[in-house]
């Protein structure tokens, strides 16, 4: 059985799915309205969306994109430079693994990001709060370069935050 010709498992790997599994538009396209019906923001959306895709995958930057695409969401930021750059992207486990084509470098508020020919991460729940741990690969520029090595989400007296880990201490970021 092919994998679009499946159907989702309610884990994001499409039944009859097995190692290494190539992920179509379709596929990921699944995968995305799973994330979407959990009522996340943009950044929970993506966390999710990485969090569902299998425990064995590979797929491209391309099709991830064109499968937000297809799917009506936005993507702009970080993440739009980081899909352009990304020839692969695979997940073993919690390990998700992104092989870009060259150093890709991109702003948040002003901020430079570089994200280097290699990034990898892992895809966690931590107390119930979706989490990017040791991240490699990523860096922001603040007098110099510091490697980011951890992206939370969580609420801070009733707002979403993103507590970004940095080789230079900690920040949070107010959505």
């Amino acid at each position: 059985m092919s994998p679009s010709a499946s159907g989702p498992t309610g884990a994001g790997l499409p039944v009859g799915a097995n190692a290494n599994t190539a992920l179509t538009v379709e596929d990921i396209k699944r995968i995305i309205a799973e994330a979407q019906s959990s009522g996340a923001d943009s950044v929970g959306l993506g966390m999710q969306i990485f969090r569902t895709l299998g425990d064995d995958i590979n797929t491209s930057g391309a099709l991830v994109s064109q499968a937000l695409l297809e799917s009506n969401v936005a993507v702009q930021g970080p993440l739009a430079a980081l899909l352009t750059a990304a020839q692969t992207i695979t997940k073993t486990g919690t390990q998700v693994q992104i092989t870009n084509g060259q150093e890709t470098k991109t702003e948040i508020g002003g901020t430079p990001i570089r994200f280097k020919e290699a990034v990898s991460f892992d895809v966690v729940d931590d107390g119930g709060l979706p989490t990017l741990r040791n991240i490699v690969g990523v860096g922001a520029h603040k007098f110099l370069w510091l490697d980011i090595t951890e992206i939370q989400l969580k609420q801070n007296q009733g707002q979403r935050v993103i507590h970004v880990v940095t080789s230079g201490g900690s920040r949070d970021f107010v959505l």
